[in-house]
């Protein structure tokens, strides 16, 4: 009898040990491994002067054609980004696509209507799940990859915009 109760004593205390354990595993912190940036990535110089040339070759234009300085920054958090592209993954694998992307328009916030919007009349981004394979067309040669829009998964928006613009760094 006493090793019958040691026994389920022993059991409880794996139980409890693995149930920790999985918990741990399962948190989102940041990993202390160190992690390449992906191939597409710039410096911030880089990033400053496509910004410049942005500002030298349209911002004007665009502000004059529509009689007020234009927002042309969006801030999204880290944590919310990455909630939809967990959101994103999961609407996919529920439809079977594959060869996930985001693709990013240029927007703007309607003036009047129904919506109430954030930001009548500026500037905005939204970003769409797209899915796609390469595919072979005319002939040997190959096409450049196909992406459609995910079907049925919500777009995303609602960032920060800069009022006035803000510029890298």
């Amino acid at each position: 009898m006493e090793t019958n109760r040691n026994a389920r004593i022993f059991i409880a205390i794996l139980i409890l040990i693995i149930i920790a354990l999985l918990i741990n595993n399962c948190t989102d912190r940041p990993s202390s491994k160190e992690i390449p940036p992906p191939s597409q990535t710039i410096s911030l110089d880089q990033a400053q002067r496509l910004q410049e040339e942005y500002v030298r070759t349209r911002s004007e234009i665009v502000n004059k054609t529509l009689g007020f300085e234009d927002t042309r920054d969006f801030w999204f958090s880290l944590d919310s980004l990455e909630q939809y592209i967990r959101y994103v993954r999961s609407e996919s694998a529920k439809q079977g696509l594959e060869d996930l992307g985001l693709r990013i328009f240029y927007a703007a916030y309607p003036e009047g209507g129904k919506e109430q919007w954030p930001d009548p009349g500026f500037s905005t981004v939204i970003i769409v799940p797209t899915n796609g394979k390469p595919s072979l067309g005319n002939g040997f040669f190959p096409m450049p990859p196909v992406q459609s829009t995910s079907g049925g998964i919500r777009a995303y928006n609602y960032g920060g915009a800069g009022k006035p613009p803000k510029k890298v760094r």
